[in-house]
């Protein structure tokens, strides 16, 4: 008999000891900033003694509100489960929330709640719009064009005949998109010449062609004068010549600049002996006449190129903006005008 009361002993005691429920929730972890996942028990109050009918005792509530505390967590805890000790209490459920999904800063920043439930509800949003996507799309598109057609011309020693053309893939995105989408397509184009001539084409067609047609396509967007465009192009153009000029030098370890002038200087000396006047060009003269073919040669290009992309572009339905009186004679002089034609009426207002 005493070694069955001794046997039953450790069982009492386990029956009388509260039966407790295991949980779970997320912590952050603030050492590397990720969501852990913890076990927890609480006691479940109903399985003391001291629990009647009317519900549990002050015992079990201290217990309650204990694991519904260390449920909770301290600061940065996101809870993963309703503790059982809250279901039985009847308790509100506790809203669940989980780690933060990877579009939650970007759902966040879009409008979302920042909450689990609201980051799994909001749908991120895309980073681009379709106006910007489309501007990326044909930016990319005409900067191989325009690389291609440099290839071609260097290729096929077309690069005096097609000069006039060449500009034309970056003026174009900027009448579509904006300056910035002409500057960054002559830029795409600097660096597929890059990876297909090399660095020495590549800022041969910058200096020559390349600043010159953002230049002229900001211009157009804009909307600027005729002459205006005209003048600036020139010194763009100006301003190109002395850098290829400059990079020919380095290059070539050689003074292109002193080169040109004595040629300058020769033909100068065979124009005096047939003319019959002595005496030879100064050569500060000699630069001056150098400067002014330079700048002849670059207004010349600039004013054929502006007649040529206003009868062009306008074909194709793009403003450049006024044209002076004289300029439009003779530009439209062979253009039939067709006269505006008014709208139909309804069918509802035909007499």
């Amino acid at each position: 008999m005493q070694r069955a009361r001794d046997a039953a002993a450790p069982t009492g005691a386990a029956s009388s000891a509260p039966a407790r429920s295991a949980f779970r929730y997320h912590r952050l972890n603030e050492r590397t900033g990720k969501h852990v996942t913890c076990q927890s028990w609480a006691e479940r109050p109903g399985s003391r003694d001291d629990v009647g009918a009317a519900g549990p005792g002050p015992s079990s509530r201290a217990a309650a509100a204990a694991a519904a505390a260390t449920a909770a967590g301290p600061k940065g805890m996101h809870v993963g489960r309703t503790p059982p000790a809250a279901a039985h209490c009847g308790w509100p459920r506790t809203r669940r929330a989980g780690p933060a999904p990877p579009g939650a800063a970007l759902s966040a920043a879009s409008g979302g709640s920042s909450d689990g439930e609201g980051v799994r509800a909001g749908a991120p949003s895309t980073p681009y719009s379709l106006e910007q996507t489309r501007t990326l799309v044909e930016t990319a598109m005409l900067a191989a064009v325009s690389g291609l057609a440099y290839l071609l011309s260097t290729i096929l020693k077309l690069e005096t005949s097609l000069g006039y053309f060449l500009p034309l893939p970056v003026v174009l995105a900027a009448m579509r998109g904006g300056s910035r989408a002409g500057w960054r397509t002559m830029s795409a184009t600097c660096f597929l010449l890059v990876v297909l001539l090399g660095p020495l084409r590549a800022a041969s067609y910058l200096w020559l062609h390349g600043l010159l047609a953002a230049t002229l396509g900001s211009l157009w967007k804009a909307r600027c004068g005729f002459w205006t465009c005209i003048a600036a192009g020139a010194l763009v153009r100006m301003f190109g010549q002395f850098a290829y000029l400059l990079m020919s030098s380095v290059m070539m370890n050689e003074n292109m600049w002193a080169l040109m002038l004595s040629n300058v200087y020769n033909m100068l000396d065979q124009i005096s002996a047939s003319l019959n006047i002595s005496g030879a060009p100064s050569p500060l003269l000699v630069s001056c006449m150098v400067g002014s073919l330079l700048l002849v040669n670059s207004l010349t290009y600039n004013f054929l190129v502006q007649l040529v992309y206003r009868m062009l572009l306008g074909g194709m339905g793009y403003d450049l903006g006024s044209v002076p009186p004289l300029v439009a004679k003779y530009l439209y002089a062979g253009a039939v005008r067709r006269p505006a034609v008014a709208p139909a009426p309804p069918p509802g207002m035909q007499q």
